[in-house]
């Protein structure tokens, strides 16, 4: 045990010393967080995301459909169980649920909104009349040919750009810690005989090794807490979930991404190559797990091969407690796939692994 404590304490000595390993690790991603969030958080044209249930299943919902689509700042999907569609709405994941009811019951068109998120929710409503007005209008010119009934339902805390965007700059500061700080500094070891060396001392080498996964994941830990706190204060971010939970997370996905990184850098001939690789393997999860952005904005030939990136469970279940106040319990499959990523690259990592 003694060298393993040994370990972090000369890991956590060195990451303090190091200006570069603070800036990647703190700095970058508060800069990141900073510019995504002016660009993308203040925009000037709204964009509401609307779910259509079509009950009558003729040409009354395809038309309305087919409407919806043409006005610009809708965007439309197509749902086909309305608690389904009421259940994505109070998660904040909708501005909209819109039931078209079976014909002929004349029955009005149902607009369900959000209670919680009142700019939205009012912005969407009036767009939403013109456009029932319009089609009054063309279809018969009366007043009344379809008729609109909007019910409010007690929704979740209305979520702002800066909430979602924090817990996906946590996941990715995470992964960068793994893919691009291990890689590196296990790979230079090795170049420079610091791990040959380790052989030679009384300390276990398991020790060593055990005390770079621990120092790995104190300074993670920090790292959040000083992203979270400037988030908050700043920013104005709120954290609905538990602080535990999240510091869990951390520690869960800080071993999953420190595994791949010991396992990246035993099949790297130098640092340079190891950092190169972890970037490579990084960058496209960056972007398209849903760390800046919803997942839903990638095509959906791309759903399936995000839904396979060991970032998106933990984009996802951090999103879903920070955000939102998610239990962890509705994210169990994907922790056990992430766990399964950890848990293949530390075999991978002991099977490879070379001291010299």
């Amino acid at each position: 045990m003694r060298g393993f404590w040994v370990t972090v304490k000369m890991g956590l000595r060195m990451y303090l010393r190091d200006r570069g390993a603070v800036f990647w690790g703190i700095v970058f991603p508060l800069i990141l967080m900073t510019l995504i969030g002016l660009a993308f958080g203040r925009s000037d044209s709204p964009s509401f995301t609307i779910a259509v249930v079509d009950q009558s299943g003729g040409l009354l919902g395809r038309g309305l459909l087919e409407g919806l689509r043409q006005v610009p700042v809708f965007r439309v999907e197509e749902a086909g169980d309305t608690e389904a569609a009421l259940v994505r709405l109070r998660e904040g994941r909708l501005t909209l649920v819109i039931v078209v009811p079976g014909a002929p019951s004349g029955e009005p068109i149902r607009a369900y909104f959000d209670q919680a998120r009142v700019t939205d929710s009012q912005t969407a409503l009036v767009i939403l009349e013109r456009f029932i007005a319009d089609a009054n209008l063309r279809l018969a010119r009366a007043p009344q040919t379809l008729r609109l009934q909007a019910t409010g339902i007690a929704g979740r805390i209305q979520l702002r750009f800066f909430d979602f965007l924090l817990p996906g700059i946590l996941a990715m500061t995470v992964m960068q810690t793994g893919l691009s700080g291990v890689t590196w500094v296990v790979a230079t070891y090795r170049q420079r005989l610091i791990l040959k060396r380790i052989l030679a001392t009384p300390a276990h080498p398991a020790a060593f090794l055990g005390g770079l996964v621990g120092r790995y994941t104190l300074t993670s830990l920090f790292q959040m807490a000083v992203i979270m706190l400037v988030a908050v204060l700043a920013f104005h971010a709120r954290i609905v979930g538990s602080l535990a939970t999240l510091g869990a997370l951390i520690v869960l996905g800080t071993l999953v991404f420190v595994g791949m990184g010991f396992a990246i850098s035993t099949v790297s001939k130098s640092p340079e190559a190891a950092n190169l690789l972890g970037t490579a393997i990084s960058y496209p999860m960056m972007f398209l797990a849903g760390t800046f952005w919803p997942k839903d904005f990638m095509p959906k030939a791309m759903q399936p091969v995000i839904g396979l990136l060991p970032l998106t469970p933990l984009v996802d279940v951090m999103r879903g407690v920070s955000a939102r106040g998610d239990a962890v319990t509705a994210y169990l499959p994907g922790l056990a796939y992430l766990a399964a990523w950890g848990a293949v690259s530390f075999l991978v990592a002991a099977k490879r692994f070379r001291w010299e």
